[in-house]
């Protein structure tokens, strides 16, 4: 989980002592992108959207559900801030997603979750 989270969605722990550059790093673009192409379109706001899932499945994986849905509010209400206003349900669908699959993840193993993208993220 650690890995597949500092791959595609930038996530460091190791950086989380120097919080500025911990939420830069997630904010922006990935070491690894896979683009918009073969996603649900009502999950894909930006270029990035397996960055938002992976987020999400690592939050899902390591939180209660409760604290990961405030981590999902939190996040998003930040963005709604920070781009002036803008607010994306698809961002949420996608959060949620990830959200539900990093907590089947902890339950089940990693090898559920090719079956889990297949299911709920592929157009």
């Amino acid at each position: 989980m650690l890995r597949i989270s500092e791959d595609y969605a930038h996530i460091r722990l190791q950086d989380l002592w120097h919080p500025l550059r911990f939420f830069k790093q997630m904010a922006g673009k990935p070491p690894v992108q896979f683009g918009t192409e073969g996603f649900r379109k009502e999950l894909v706001d930006d270029y990035a959207p397996a960055r938002h899932y992976t987020a999400f499945v690592f939050t899902g994986f390591w939180l209660s559900y409760p604290l990961a849905v405030a981590a999902l509010w939190g996040w998003e209400l930040l963005g709604f801030v920070r781009y002036g206003g803008k607010w994306s349900k698809n961002d949420m669908r996608m959060g949620y997603v990830g959200i539900r699959h990093g907590r089947q993840v902890r339950r089940y193993g990693p090898a559920i979750l090719p079956q889990l993208i297949r299911r709920d993220l592929v157009e």
